[in-house]
């Protein structure tokens, strides 16, 4: 059986190796700051990535998404292929980008650089490449003080089969998981158009797996309807498995009380030369979201949207829809502690521009802080300008203090609901 699956395995990460068209203009440098860390998993060591936005602040935690890529693939070209960290400047949180150890750097052809997802060592919590991702993942938060209620987890192929894996073994870790082109849990053999495990046994085993840690795991899953190694049924099955491991979590009925059918379905247009998708979104009772699928019309095994630099034409096709922008859009609804029911979606929180606050009063000189944050103030025509910066936030307190036009020093705090006046 191990050997039927390698070799499945082998077939279908060779669609990695198709090229498509239409690649042009290099990427702009990354604003921010980019480090490479190592971790120790079982004797072994794994290194990471971790890209932070020129708005990262230990005092302020941000959220952190980890972007696992597929075979063949190293965490260095799956950053630059992707584009998660130009949206992560935008959106001010932190992404880390875990890589295989040098044993699995050494495996020949296509398994070179190759998540162990078909081991069944790594589908198990503290087990295998399942436990090294953790690991990562854990001393990232620790590292940079990022927000652990809003750790969110992205795979691309195998890295896809490991987030299935993941969101089973550490629900406890992320809030919420996204999985492109790859499948459901433990069901390595759904490669190639093969059927592979019954969905329903994936989710009791993922239920399992969970066990006294267990909580709902919203996901979002994508895919071309032409990917050549996960066809879309198995791509379907990822989505379905999740959505049932839910429901046992919330109860004995896989079939319910979350819908396994969606409550919505829509399509996404073609821009000139672009692919169109169609979306199917999922609800909870409520009628929160908590499932999304992307069926991408036209792609293969690549990430959606990404780069257009033809150094990474092996890794994206840029026809399809921004991979980074639609998985971040369904991940960033959720926090940890709130996917419990009856709503999965966490409270929403104002994201606010960054602009310039004109205060009425004069004054010669002027320091502020925005909600305990040094934020950069000058005086121009004899008022104070406060920078308020962007970023989410449900109220903003701006203290001041300098002096007056008259000499005198002054200290004052205004407080508003939200983003300011």
């Amino acid at each position: 059986m191990a050997g039927r699956v390698r070799t499945t395995l082998l077939l279908a990460l060779l669609a990695l190796c198709v090229v498509p068209g239409a690649a042009h203009a290099a990427d702009p440098p990354d604003p921010g700051v980019t480090q490479s860390f190592e971790f120790d998993s079982g004797g072994a060591a794994f290194p990471y990535i971790v890209y932070t936005p020129t708005s990262y602040s230990r005092a302020h935690p941000a959220p952190l998404l980890v972007m696992v890529h597929g075979c063949q693939t190293t965490a260095e070209q799956q950053m630059r292929a992707n584009l998660y960290n130009q949206l992560a400047e935008r959106e001010g949180f932190v992404v880390m980008y875990p890589d295989i150890d040098e044993s699995g750097t050494m495996q020949p052809g296509p398994l070179r650089n190759c998540w162990r997802f078909p081991t069944p060592q790594s589908w198990h919590r503290d087990g295998g490449d399942a436990a090294a991702i953790a690991g990562m993942t854990r001393a990232t938060i620790d590292r940079f003080k990022t927000d652990p209620e809003r750790t969110y987890l992205e795979g691309m192929s195998a890295g896809g089969f490991m987030t299935s894996i993941l969101a089973a073994a550490y629900p406890d870790l992320y809030a919420a998981v996204g999985i492109n082109a790859a499948g459901a849990y433990a069901d390595s053999g759904c490669l190639f158009g093969n059927p592979g495990m019954p969905v329903e046994t994936s989710a009791q085993l993922a239920r399992e797996e969970m066990g006294p840690r267990a909580r709902i795991v919203p996901r979002i899953v994508s895919g071309g309807d032409a990917d050549a190694g996960i066809s879309p049924p198995c791509a379907d099955k990822a989505l379905d498995q999740g959505l049932r491991t839910n429901n046992l979590v919330l109860g004995d009925s896989q079939d319910g009380p979350i819908s396994l059918k969606p409550a919505s379905v829509r399509e996404e247009p073609a821009p000139p030369g672009r692919y169109g998708s169609t979306v199917s979104t999922y609800r909870d009772p409520a009628g929160c979201v908590i499932g999304e699928r992307w069926l991408i019309h036209g792609m293969n095994h690549f990430w959606p949207g990404g780069s257009s630099d033809p150094q990474w034409a092996n890794f994206t096709d840029p026809k399809g829809p921004s991979g980074a922008e639609l998985t971040w859009r369904f991940l960033s609804r959720y926090t940890k502690s709130a996917t419990a029911m009856p709503c999965a979606e966490a409270p929403v929180v104002p994201s606010c521009r960054a602009r310039w606050l004109r205060l009425s009063f004069r004054a010669r000189s002027v320091r502020a802080t925005v909600n305990g944050r040094r934020v950069s103030a000058r005086v121009k025509r004899g008022r104070p300008l406060v920078r308020l910066p962007g970023g989410a936030r449900t109220r903003t307190v701006v203290a001041m203090s300098g002096r007056k036009s008259s000499g005198r020093h002054y200290s004052t705090r205004r407080v508003y609901k939200g983003c300011g006046p």
